[in-house]
């Protein structure tokens, strides 16, 4: 029978009611089994959030569920390449980072801490650490030839016992290791097992190409971040080995960056343009009077610039029209922002500008951002440079001495000023707690003297009154 019209069922009326369970209810009995398929489908996916009514989770209303990360662009040697020489922020994501874990340098302490310094100095290793890291960074890896001389070629072991010097260290970086023509070691037993024991070397000496084989104890590799092992079908034997581009991670964003930088220019290129309305346009147009139109329009341009007024005819307009440039500024914010959070470093290192925010100073980002740099440093610097120390201990027959990695905060006076007030307000304390037992017999003035290094003829006698 048919229901009257105006009438409302009572799936409807418990929807308008906001009562669900009344209108699933109806529902399980107008559409048999439907709601129990929408049960067994929200336990089976436990991990979103469903709601049949608004149409969230499903496929076919959810614009989100659609939303999946595709394959990423493996970045070859070349692009790798132009974006370090192109692109002003792509080498200085590279070069940063290298310079700051090699600026403070490191510490040397022991006997022959001094004579290490020295060679060290005379061998520019510093600058060569520096330099090895940004071709890690740029193209996954990279290696020092270490030109140690002992009476043997390139691709024979190296003899310590017959080391008589080292005389100079060449830096070579991935491109030119084609690292399947490396020898490796496949022998599970061996201690080397499925490390290189040559490695193939295409040095450049000016333009001519020199290819050798080199020892593993002749040089000190450099690697970068590793790869998934889901991921090696999909990259060279080079990325496999050494390891992936720190531009592989974040090509998206300085993408971004850069096409919304490139965006601004071309409105800032027409951010003023003249508008011009003429009587009759169409009708010359249509007459093919293109040419008047065009020598009309140059002579108002040059009115304009000559006489600085713009000479019109009768129901003739020339306006200005302003591109707007609102809220730009805060979209490039964003994007930078992006950028520091992808690669790590500040947005004060990176890009050189004062942090934003009320307060805000960027003590913190700073801090966070040495942490990494020293977390680098202990992970894939301190193998390298204790190679170099041991060769050249061996070298000058010094026992190695140890080394640390200096502090990358450096204070200011301000701060140095406030540590040396507390450091003498603490010693003040130490000395009138001192003079305190000295006086109740607690303690003896000899032993004080012995404890601080001082001499007697250091203390000052108190004159007779």
């Amino acid at each position: 029978m048919p229901r009257p019209k105006g009438s409302k069922n009572k799936l409807t009326i418990a929807k308008e009611s906001g009562d669900y369970t009344i209108a699933l209810k109806e529902l399980d009995k107008q559409l048999p089994g439907v709601i129990s398929k929408i049960n067994s489908d929200s336990v089976s996916n436990t991990d979103s959030w469903k709601n049949f009514f608004v149409g969230l989770g499903s496929a076919t209303k959810d614009k989100t569920k659609h939303t999946e990360y595709d394959s990423f662009t493996p970045l070859d040697d070349d692009t790798l390449s132009q974006m370090y020489m192109g692109d002003g922020l792509s080498s200085r994501i590279i070069t940063c980072v290298a310079d700051d874990e090699t600026r403070e340098w490191i510490y040397l302490e022991g006997s022959g801490a001094k004579t290490i310094e020295e060679n060290m100095l005379n061998l520019e290793v510093e600058g060569k650490f520096n330099e090895a890291i940004r071709w890690q960074r740029l193209y996954g890896g990279s290696l020092i030839i270490i030109g140690a001389m002992d009476g043997q070629t390139p691709d024979m072991p190296l003899n310590t016992s017959k080391l008589k010097s080292i005389e100079y260290l060449k830096v070579v970086d991935r491109t030119s290791i084609p690292i399947s023509e490396c020898i490796f070691d496949k022998n599970p037993k061996s201690p080397t097992f499925g490390k290189v024991l040559k490695y193939k070397i295409n040095y450049f000496v000016n333009e001519t190409s020199v290819p050798m084989y080199v020892h593993h104890t002749r040089v000190i590799p450099f690697y970068n971040d590793p790869v998934p092992a889901k991921m090696r079908g999909y990259l060279t034997s080079d990325n496999r080995h050494w390891g992936m581009s720190s531009l592989q991670p974040i090509y998206e964003s300085i993408r971004d960056l850069g096409g919304i930088n490139q965006s601004v220019a071309n409105i800032l290129y027409e951010f003023v343009v003249g508008r011009f309305t003429v009587e009759h346009l169409g009708e010359m147009l249509a007459n093919g009077q293109e040419s008047k139109l065009v020598k009309r329009m140059e002579i108002i341009n040059m009115s304009k610039s000559i006489i600085n007024a713009v000479i019109l005819g009768e129901n003739e307009k020339w306006e200005r029209d302003y591109a707007t440039v609102a809220g730009l500024p805060e979209l490039i914010d964003r994007f930078m922002l992006q950028l520091t959070g992808s690669t790590g470093i500040p947005v004060t290192r990176l890009f050189g500008r004062s942090p934003a925010g009320l307060n805000a100073t960027g003590e913190n980002d700073l801090r966070n951002y040495y942490d990494i740099i020293e977390s680098n440093q202990r992970n894939k610097l301190q193998l390298p440079i204790r190679t170099i120390i041991g060769l050249l201990s061996v070298l000058n027959k010094v026992e190695p001495p140890t080394f640390t990695f200096n502090s990358l905060y450096q204070m200011t006076e301000k701060e140095k000023a406030e540590c040396e007030k507390i450091y003498a307000e603490t010693e003040e304390v130490k000395a009138k707690t001192e003079k305190i037992y000295v006086e109740m017999g607690a303690r003896d003035s000899s032993e004080t003297r012995k404890e601080k290094g001082w001499a007697e003829e250091d203390i000052p006698e108190e004159d007779d009154e």
